[in-house]
């Protein structure tokens, strides 16, 4: 089990490289994507939320694969059939090293689910968040 940590980097470099490239990619996909998106750590991963929103989605490390997963997520269209799940609300895209990341259909979701987040209160994470970019 990995060590509890302090922020995304460390997270991030306490995974395998196999699955810490994956969430490098996705990282980068969440800020290219939503710009103006407050990353923390809270619930001992990763967690973005939209400056002015709820948490929106978070980044999972496994042993052999990475998730993405979108808070509310059951609320989201999606014609690709990627997200997992049969929750109230979220969803989740597990990655494996090697499968290609669905980019374009990731920036819908997440564009998606920023737009439910639009009227929501601030977002509650740690002081220590950071707003991208980075």
């Amino acid at each position: 089990m990995a060590k509890k940590t302090q922020t995304v980097d460390e997270y991030i470099a306490d995974r395998d490289e196999s699955v810490r490239e994956i969430l490098v990619s996705l990282r980068q996909l969440l800020k290219a994507t939503l710009p103006k998106v407050v990353e923390g750590m809270k619930w001992g991963a990763p967690v973005y939320c939209e400056s002015g929103g709820e948490p929106l989605v978070y980044l999972y490390g496994g042993k052999d694969h990475a998730n993405l997963g979108l808070l509310r997520g059951a609320e989201l269209d999606d014609p690709g059939e990627l997200l997992e799940g049969s929750g109230k609300s979220t969803r989740i895209i597990k990655l494996f090293p090697g499968d290609e990341i669905p980019k374009k259909a990731l920036r819908r979701l997440l564009r998606q689910g920023a737009k439910l987040e639009e009227n929501a209160p601030g977002c509650r994470l740690p002081r220590n968040a950071t707003s991208s970019p980075r």
